[in-house]
């Protein structure tokens, strides 16, 4: 019995080793994925979007929904808005707070992590929704939007892999992969609000 108790009563140790590994997000999930996205599979992933978008664009003219399904279409098309522009600004959001020295990188990458399911199907209902509400693909502004909406998707597979460098950095990072990460967050809002902007506008002429 005294065994016992001395056995409850002694304190687990865990190395300082540990606590860091611990206490810093894990290399495994790399920002959503279990590997880091190599070169081939970002291209693969950046021409399938692309298709993707074309497609949508090309089959936008051929729909005509009736005003009833044309309200659902137009639902699901500010709610995709909210919902991936609203991770979108949550992730930013915190990454301005790690710049202010008020967060930790840690918690930049988990948040990202956490949104990342949501970013892309605000994205891909966005598209499609979109092109069931038969945008008028002969307006200059238009064209800008859809071209908005295509530079945040590539934007988002770069910026996944900026991630993913972070992720895997046993120390502090790398100034350069910083710099990218700047960049394709700015690249991001400035796509996400050109297209809210001009799909306001839009709405509205």
């Amino acid at each position: 019995m005294s065994e016992l108790h001395a056995v409850v009563r002694t304190p687990i140790r865990v190395s300082p080793a540990a606590h860091r590994a611990e206490a810093s997000p894990a290399a495994r999930w790399r920002g959503g994925h279990r590997r880091a996205a190599g070169r081939t599979a970002i291209v693969t992933s950046i021409l399938t979007m692309t298709a993707g978008w074309l497609f949508a664009i090309l089959v936008a003219p051929h729909l005509s929904l009736s005003p009833g399904w044309r309200m659902v279409a137009l639902f699901c098309h500010l709610t995709c808005l909210v919902v991936g522009f609203g991770a979108v600004l949550t992730v930013d959001w915190i990454s301005l707070r790690w710049l202010l020295r008020r967060e930790s990188l840690g918690n930049v990458l988990t948040a990202a992590r956490g949104v990342h399911l949501l970013i892309w199907l605000g994205l891909v209902g966005l598209l499609v929704s979109g092109a069931a509400l038969g945008p008028d693909t002969s307006s200059g502004l238009v064209w800008v939007k859809l071209l908005a909406v295509l530079a945040v998707g590539v934007n988002g597979l770069f910026l996944g892999r900026v991630r993913d460098r972070l992720t895997a950095v046993n120390g502090p990072p790398p100034w350069a992969a910083l710099l990218a990460g700047v960049v394709a967050a700015t690249v991001s809002q400035v796509g996400w609000w050109t297209a809210t902007l001009i799909g306001f506008w839009s709405a509205n002429s």
